[in-house]
């Protein structure tokens, strides 16, 4: 899957500071997002591409602001309690968590021609709307572990310190935490790697991380109604990022032998990302008769700009090596905890994939309808850009892994809406395909909701339930080394962690019609 970003690295080439940061897995994780933030809408399974009405309707299709005739105002709050399971190397292991978080403030102000006017005029109504939807959450906590025979972590920072010395303006600086951690001895081979593994033992492994923030896009939608067939409608939006998140990779002895000049090893990273995008959306929603309507809508990349701070730290147990290196007193303390001086900052811009979006509605009369969107959505069209020209060679290369990593998936929703008297009753399902070109990475998901609803007068109430399934596959470690002869630098063999989220959503919409 990183076949660029591996090469330039076992090349040896010098990566400008803070680069190494952004790759495709961040592309993605900025790139896929839902526009369905209501209840109503999450109930439908996310489709909402025709039947309008619905403040994140109209964000998935802005001519759906066309078919309201009075304004609204909407609040989501949302309860989000997540599941994860995963398998690394043969084990398995899980993880949960729970937030509560805003995910929809939308008012609509409509006005609909009356009388005479009506009559006299080919624009029925028009709607300007304004408001946020929350289209990502980055709220998780994840964890697998395994034991290895083959390969080991320490070999990821000698590779590092083989091509690039102990240096701390690299980022991250694999090769400055190796030597200070005392993971090489001075032949620069790993040390877990050289007394562990090569004799026949077996590493314990780990990855554990969690996160915080999402996207939030605030939107300016205008739509209007033309002769009751037509309805076309346009929207920008501006969205903010907040992305914090630490991960830890953790290494032990699993032999049990204190003598082999190593114990564990626990490397972290911390991220903190900040950003800001613009984006646009057209569509339109035809009516061919009182029974069924069709719509499209065309979304634009989000151009986004982002800042991220970086920063790293380790710390080990290698036994009797330090002081086999004629260490005493303090200095032969088995265990060393290694820092950079400073933390890593870096800007860089990001364009995430454009979305077509076809749909369709069937009404049932005065009982409620059936809805259906198909979306098409390029994530190999997703770029990096950084102003700074000394960077060319590893946009370049990053762009060239998202081109080689990703492809465009196709993704179907689909609502079932039925209503009697004030009440109505939803269900939903969606499916969204793999945005990955290798089948050894698993990135589908499938969404299952059921919703009710309650409307007296000007005011209702829905109350949705969805559990989204969501398959993703990594790389055990957080770089690949690949062969480089020249060096001593072997290609390390690397596990798939094979991970299964359970996301659950309870969102309540409350909202008032004046």
């Amino acid at each position: 899957m990183n076949k660029y970003l591996n090469t330039l690295l076992a090349a040896g080439m010098l990566v400008p500071a803070a680069a190494l940061a952004q790759n495709e897995t961040d592309a993605l994780q900025y790139g896929r997002v839902s526009n369905a933030a209501t209840a109503r809408s999450l109930g439908l399974g996310g489709a909402g591409g025709s039947y309008g009405g619905d403040f994140s309707a109209i964000s998935i299709n802005p001519a759906g602001a066309g078919v309201y005739r009075s304004s609204e105002l909407t609040i989501t709050p949302t309860l989000r309690f997540n599941n994860m399971s995963g398998s690394y190397l043969g084990s398995s292991s899980s993880d949960d968590n729970a937030k509560m978080t805003l995910n929809n403030f939308g008012l609509v102000f409509g006005k609909a021609a009356k009388g005479k006017n009506y009559e006299r005029s080919a624009w029925k109504s028009f709607s300007v709307g304004i408001g946020y939807n929350r289209i990502a959450d980055f709220n998780s906590k994840g964890y697998y572990a395994g034991n290895n025979s083959h390969s080991s972590m320490s070999e990821v920072f000698a590779a590092d310190l083989k091509n690039n010395g102990a240096r701390q303006d690299l980022v991250p600086p694999y090769g400055f935490l190796g030597y200070y951690g005392y993971l090489t001895d001075d032949q620069d081979n790993a040390i877990a790697y050289e007394n562990i593994i090569r004799n026949g033992g077996a590493l314990y492994q780990s990855k554990s991380w969690e996160s915080k923030g999402g996207i939030n896009e605030w939107s300016l939608t205008v739509g209007g109604n033309y002769m009751e067939k037509l309805m076309l409608g346009g929207s920008i939006g501006l969205t903010t990022y907040r992305n914090d998140r630490s991960i830890n990779y953790y290494e032990e002895d699993a032999t049990g032998d204190p003598n082999n000049d190593f114990d564990y090893l626990s490397y972290n990273e911390y991220f903190n990302t900040t950003g800001v995008g613009v984006n646009l959306k057209l569509g339109a929603i035809y009516v061919i008769n009182d029974i069924v309507r069709v719509g499209a809508a065309f979304h634009s990349p989000t151009w986004s700009a982002f800042s991220e701070t970086s920063d790293y730290d380790m710390a080990t147990n290698t036994e009797g090596y330090k002081a086999s290196l004629g260490g005493v007193g303090a200095d032969a303390d088995p265990e060393t905890y290694v820092q950079p001086d400073q933390a890593y900052q870096f800007d860089y811009s990001l364009r995430t994939p454009w979305k077509g979006i076809l749909s369709a509605t069937v009404f049932m009369g005065q009982h409620g309808f059936v809805t259906a969107d198909y979306e098409y959505a390029a994530y190999n069209s997703m770029r990096y850009s950084y102003s700074d020209n000394s960077y060319a060679d590893y946009e370049r290369q990053a762009n060239e892994a998202i081109k080689d990593t990703y492809k465009g998936t196709h993704n179907f929703r689909l609502g079932v809406e039925g209503r009697l008297t004030s009440f109505a009753g939803r269900l939903g399902f969606a499916y969204y395909s793999s945005p990955y070109r290798n089948s050894d990475f698993d990135g589908q998901r499938m969404d299952l909701s059921a919703s009710i609803g309650f409307r007296v007068g000007g005011f209702f109430a829905d109350l949705t339930y969805v559990h989204i399934m969501q398959k993703a596959s990594e790389y055990g470690y957080p770089f690949l080394v690949q062969d480089n002869p020249a060096l001593g630098i072997r290609k390390i063999p690397v596990g798939i962690a094979s991970l299964d989220y359970g996301k659950n959503l309870l969102a309540l919409t409350v909202g008032f019609k004046f």
